[in-house]
């Protein structure tokens, strides 16, 4: 599955809106801490494990790309 994501600051939590889900993050950009917080929100949001979350494209732009492998090991 691939998932679009927008990344905002602030503390209110993730939701879907046309397609992309929107997530506020108060983490540092710095030591990538703002990316991480983003795959735990993805990871609880949509109960997949961490692990399963790939970044495909943006990791250093509000808008980003991530590819979620659901299979079943």
């Amino acid at each position: 599955m691939i998932i679009k994501v927008r990344v905002m600051s602030g503390s209110r939590g993730p939701f879907m809106e046309n397609g992309i889900l929107i997530i506020h993050t108060k983490a540092e950009r710095k030591n990538n801490m703002a990316n991480r917080d983003v795959i735990r929100q993805i990871s609880q949001h949509l109960k997949v494990p961490e692990s399963k979350i790939k970044f495909m494209s943006g990791m250093r732009s509000r808008t980003k790309v991530f590819s979620i492998n659901d299979e079943t090991d």
